[in-house]
Formats: C-alpha cells, structure tokens, sequence
C-alpha cells in the first residue's frame, strides 16, 4: 500500500475503530419499506421544490401530514440515516437537504481585472435600492431555527427586511448584537418573531426581547423597539391542525403547556404564507413600490455605466 492510501484509509488522529459508517458516495441495497420511505421523501421534495432546499425537520413534518409517519424522536432519526444514506447513495441530490453546514472564510481575489469586471456587471444586474428606504419603522425577521433563515430570508428581502437567526439568543453578546444594531437607527425597529410553540422558543423570544429593551436606552436614542410573535402562534395551531407533542418534562421554562409545536410542523407554503401576511401588515407597501420602482431606474443606470467598462462584449 502506497503512504498516500494509507493516509486515506487511517483516521488522522491514529485512533482505531472496530466500526464505522460508510463514507463518502457508497451504493446502497435498502428494503422494501426503506424504498418506499425514500419515495415519500422524493416526493415531498418535489411538492416543496419551488421553495428551494427543506431541513431534515421540515421533511419530517411534511412526511408525518402526508403520509401518517410516526412523530418520534426514533422516527426523526430513522428518517435522517435514510436521507443521509439515500444522498450518499444518489437516490436523493446532496444539495437537496438544507443541513446546517460549517461556516467559511474564503481568501477571495480574482485571476485578473477581466474577472473583476465581468463580477461587477453580474452584480449590477441584482442592483437594489434600499427596499426599507422611506418605511416608517425598520423591520427585523428572528428565526429560531437557523435552518429556516434562508426560505424565510429569501421572500423577506422582497420586502427590505433583513432576516436573523435568534437560536443563540442564549448568549448574552448575540443580545447585546442585536441591541447595538437596533440602538443605532433613528427609527423604530419592529421584530417579527419566528419559533417554536413551547417553553424554550418562547423563553428564548421573551428573554432576548428583555434584554434588548434593557441595553438599547444605554446605547442610543432610538424608540423603543417592539415585537410580534410571527409564528407559531396557537391560532395557526388551530387553523392548520398541526401536529403536537406533550411538553418535555426537562423543560420546565415558565407554566405548563399542555401540547407544543415546532415551527418545521408549518409546511413551506404556511410558512411562506404567514411570513408574507406579516411582512405586508409591518411595512408600508406604498413606500415598498416607490423603492422598487427607484431600483428598477437606478439598476439600468448602473448597467449603463458598466458598458464602458474594459472586456464588454
């Protein structure tokens, strides 16, 4: 054996494992009823194709509505060794599943100014004015579940709101981020709240909005900012009959609550639905079509300034 293979093959910290999954991409032989589970899984990936990649959760929700899927922690983990082995085994894209991946830092640079140039002009044809310019009031999306910020930040962009993960709420410089942000415009900012439906999602929301009141006097002048439990309220509960769970007995966050929902039980399209409905009610949709239209002026100017730019075809 070569040194490069057996670099491959021996784990870099020089442990030995009598077991181990399989790696990489790796052919795979699932029985019947695993089968048809990736059937079901194909096809709720298909249902929500138009709103980009789902979460695992999502999948599992969506899994349990349409097809009676047991709704337990052994379900949810069968499911996820099932797409993690069907995407290993390309019965499912890797790029299908929305995992929350590591973080980057790219070095960047181009190969020369024609790269630089040509980036410029793809740039320019996504220009935007400031959407949020002439609001009243600026208006923040907090998601719970990191997973959701890009379907949800995607349909809030259209309107000039900015989307915010809150999961790590729990730390106090997330807090006092989001404060120092806040503080520092002279409107009033107005959060739109998205999470779960039991202790710990309305903990983290009542514990950061405490804190935030309590840090922006000290660091700006700003109106007070309020907010707006967006999702999961128990109104939609009712409405879209979600599915429910008893509160975990190690959750013992404020008074008890008889059944709670997770906010991956909304499905694409109520989640969509209710992040538009809310959106259309916080902003001024007047201002909103005045700023679109500048976007579409200054967009063209933009690109014909760029036509003078070397390496124009």
């Amino acid at each position: 054996m070569t040194d490069a293979a057996e670099s491959r093959r021996l784990p870099v910290s020089g442990r030995t494992y009598t077991r181990t999954r399989v790696r990489g991409f790796a052919p795979w032989r699932p029985r019947p009823r695993t089968v048809e589970l990736v059937r079901q899984i194909e096809s709720v990936l298909e249902e929500y194709r138009e709103y980009g990649n789902l979460t695992a959760r999502q999948i599992f929700y969506r899994m349990v509505g349409a097809f009676g899927y047991e709704k337990t922690e052994a379900g949810y983990d069968r499911l996820i060794e099932t797409l993690n082995r069907a995407r290993r085994a390309r019965m499912i894209p890797m790029g299908a599943v929305r995992d929350e991946g590591p973080s980057s830092w790219p070095a960047g640079g181009y190969a020369g100014p024609e790269e630089f140039f040509d980036g410029l002009r793809l740039q320019a044809r996504g220009y935007q004015h400031d959407l949020s310019d002439g609001q009243p009031v600026v208006v923040e999306v907090w998601v719970e579940s990191q997973g959701a910020v890009a379907m949800v930040g995607a349909v809030a962009a259209g309107y000039g709101v900015s989307t915010y993960s809150s999961g790590g709420f729990e730390s106090v410089t997330a807090k006092h981020d989001a404060a120092l942000r806040i503080a520092g415009r002279a409107r009033q900012t107005h959060v739109l709240s998205i999470g779960d439906h039991d202790p710990s999602g309305l903990s983290i929301l009542d514990a950061a909005a405490a804190d935030v009141l309590a840090f922006v006097p000290e660091l700006g002048s700003c109106p007070a900012p309020r907010f707006t439990r967006l999702a999961v309220t128990p109104e939609q509960i009712r409405r879209y009959r979600l599915p429910s769970a008893p509160q975990k007995s190690t959750d013992r966050r404020g008074a008890h609550m008889p059944a709670t929902v997770q906010a991956e039980a909304l499905s694409p399209a109520q989640l969509v639905t209710e992040v538009r409905a809310g959106l259309e009610a916080a902003v001024d949709l007047d201002a909103l079509a005045a700023a679109r239209e500048r976007s579409a002026a200054e967009r063209a100017a933009v690109l014909r300034h760029l036509d003078r730019l070397p390496g124009q075809a």
